[in-house]
């Protein structure tokens, strides 16, 4: 991962950040008109990688096979606005799905809404994970301007 010489956040706190967030990761990518998109998901950060989970049938998913390179963001919706962006390269598979889903469950559910959890896990095997990994990287935080 590049970081962005002019990112506030050096890249342990960058880390701290995707690892501790519960905001989705908002995905940009280019429609089959070649016209930008944004899509957010559930997400989980672990050793350099940003992972996700999207149904084989999904626009995402159709879109991700025939351009592999996306722009992503992950941040605070309220003030002071603060997050992490950047440019990646994605990868597709079918391997893991519902370890995946699992922990995205349990990351944004925790053990609310049963129903919800068991009808995504119900359709693991029609999921892609999807990897993505950062190439570069960018931080703001307006913390300084937007005291609480």
């Amino acid at each position: 991962m590049q970081l962005n010489p002019k990112s506030p956040w050096d890249e342990p706190k960058i880390v701290q950040f995707l690892e501790t967030s519960e905001f989705p990761i908002r995905l940009a990518f280019l429609d089959k008109a070649n016209e930008p998109l944004i899509c957010s998901l559930w997400y989980q950060y672990e050793n350099g990688v940003l992972w996700c989970a999207s149904h084989k049938n999904s626009f995402l998913v159709s879109r991700l096979k025939n351009n592999k390179k996306i722009g992503f963001e992950v941040s605070t919706n309220d003030y002071p606005y603060k997050g992490v962006r950047g440019k990646a390269e994605v990868e597709l598979s079918m391997l893991n799905t519902e370890s995946t889903l699992s922990t995205l469950i349990a990351k944004y559910l925790g053990s609310g809404n049963a129903q919800l959890s068991s009808w995504l896990l119900s359709r693991a095997d029609d999921e892609y994970v999807i990897k993505i990994t950062p190439k570069t990287v960018n931080s703001w935080d307006f913390s300084h301007r937007m005291k609480k």
